[in-house]
């Protein structure tokens, strides 16, 4: 899940509750952080509901204050000096400028976060004096529902992807969005603009369809192929002529090393986070 996601959920839980939660955005950083503007927490009944805004340092002083903070209902503008002689102590060397702001169920950033989340749409929301832009999580379409893919899941998730997995076989071992797909029906893989698709399903005429499926799509930014070069030929064989082969990356994943399932969901997640950041593999 999201940090978007875990903060409106939990957000929707207090509102229903009869609750005023308290959201912290950071707005601004200077020198050393841990996370950048954008980076979000949600409290709730005196309590760190989610989200966070640095390595676990600033949110104690968040929960204790917060309410009292934004107790006349307006957004509070609070400095954090990570300094060593800081407010806070930590040796870090930076600032971290914090708006703390009491959210209700018609709030702006409330309409936001459900426009982000709900509809994957992005959306612009300010906070205090700052303009902020919301995007929805990354999305990662994973071809095959092998045993294999169940790591390459799971770190996904842990960084808040949207997973879908697709394959021709009823019986898929993640609890991932699941989609049983045919060769003939991979024109309607989940796609949308910007995401990853990574084709490993094992099945050397399963994949071929997935990859020109995937690469006859403006949509995917990233399409990786699992498995050794020479298989790769194999599976491009029989591609149109004047097929892009600009995005597809093969064999997927950084060459970090190790063998087995674990060690090759590492490496590819490795490779998708660099995409979704901006950087590209030939920078590493």
């Amino acid at each position: 899940m999201s940090e978007s996601a875990a903060i409106l959920l939990e957000a929707e839980a207090a509102f229903g509750r009869g609750e005023t939660p308290v959201l912290a955005t950071v707005v601004a950083t200077r020198g050393s952080s841990y996370r950048k503007a954008g980076a979000r927490m949600l409290v709730s009944d005196h309590r760190w509901r989610a989200g966070s805004i640095s390595g676990g340092c600033l949110e104690s002083d968040v929960v204790r204050r917060g309410d009292w903070l934004v107790q006349h209902g307006q957004p509070v503008l609070r400095t954090y000096d990570t300094s060593s002689d800081g407010d806070v102590a930590l040796g870090c060397g930076g600032e971290v400028d914090v708006v703390l702001e009491p959210l209700r169920p018609d709030s702006p950033t409330v309409r936001a976060l459900r426009r982000v989340v709900q509809d994957r749409a992005p959306a612009e929301v300010k906070v205090g004096d700052f303009t902020q832009q919301l995007t929805p999580s990354a999305r990662l379409v994973l071809i095959g529902g092998g045993y294999d893919v169940a790591p390459v899941v799971a770190l996904a998730h842990s960084l808040g992807w949207d997973v879908h997995v697709v394959d021709w076989r009823p019986s898929p071992r993640t609890d991932a969005r699941f989609h049983l797909l045919s060769p003939h029906q991979l024109e309607r893989l989940p796609l949308e603009a910007g995401c990853a698709v990574v084709v490993m399903s094992h099945h050397l005429l399963y994949d071929e369809a997935a990859v020109l499926a995937a690469l006859g799509s403006a949509l995917p930014g990233y399409v990786g192929l699992l498995g050794p070069r020479k298989r790769t030929e194999e599976v491009l064989a029989r591609r149109p002529a004047g097929l892009s082969l600009e995005r597809l990356r093969t064999p997927v994943g950084l060459d970090l090393g190790g063998e087995g399932a674990a060690a090759v969901a590492l490496a590819i997640v490795a490779e998708l986070q660099l995409h979704f950041s901006g950087k590209a593999r030939d920078d590493m």
